[in-house]
């Protein structure tokens, strides 16, 4: 289990009482990557770009959407606000279909929400997109704090942390995020919060975890087992 391999790395981290888990969801509770890549291409088309690898798409898995649209399909800074909203039609359309949460995924939030953890979730995805996924997947009421960015994406996904402890009453000191990319890391430590690297998601992987002293969990019901320890 992965857990053990970083069980050094998890107990190098404050030892204080964790009282906010704030996840991630494409790639953190959300298994959507096959939803991304298909809008990423049916996008894509309208541009006569058909021939977009898989490696490429993979790129667009984490991090700012408005970047990573930008980044897959090669648009011009123009051409981004209307891909947004091409993509959004088809995201909409199949996000219901294509995208399963993470075995686990209710089970360890409802664990977490017994044990005296408020839960929050902060998302690079439009925040009604991401109230209608988890209403969706009949999570919403779980949650004590849902955000997400907005259709001019005006914020980064460290304000979204803020909002989660702004909303909780709770410090920095208090949380944990827990996400899959590059970006969710380097949020986490902007806002100063700790870090869980979700290593079956889409962006991190053990190596990163060693490189940087930061835990990772290769199953979101590792997570039950890292707070048992944190707290």
């Amino acid at each position: 289990m992965v857990f053990n391999i970083f069980k050094r790395y998890c107990f190098s981290i404050n030892m204080a009482k964790v009282k906010l888990v704030i996840f991630d969801l494409d790639g953190t509770l959300n298994n959507s990557a096959q939803t991304i890549k298909y809008c990423f291409r049916r996008t894509g088309e309208y541009y006569g770009k058909y021939d977009i690898s898989e490696e490429r798409l993979d790129t667009g898995l984490t991090g700012p959407f408005d970047v990573n649209i930008s980044k897959v399909l090669g648009l011009k800074p123009e051409q981004v606000g209307e891909a947004i909203r091409k993509y959004s039609v088809h995201f909409e359309e199949t996000s219901p279909v294509m995208s399963k949460l993470f075995p686990g995924s209710t089970e360890t939030i409802l664990y977490l929400k017994e044990h005296g953890c408020k839960i929050g979730l902060a998302t690079m995805m439009v925040e009604s997109y991401a109230v209608a996924i988890l209403r969706n997947y009949g999570i919403l009421d779980l949650f004590d704090s849902v955000h997400g960015t907005t259709e001019d994406f005006r914020y980064r996904k460290e304000d979204l942390i803020r909002f989660c402890l702004i909303d909780t009453g709770l410090n920095a000191e208090d949380a944990i995020m827990v996400g899959d990319g590059l970006d969710d890391h380097r949020a986490a430590k902007v806002a100063g919060t700790r870090f869980v690297a979700a290593l079956y998601g889409f962006g991190l992987d053990k190596e990163y975890c060693i490189e940087n002293d930061i835990p990772g969990i290769s199953d979101v019901s590792e997570l039950k087992d890292l707070i048992n320890q944190l707290s």
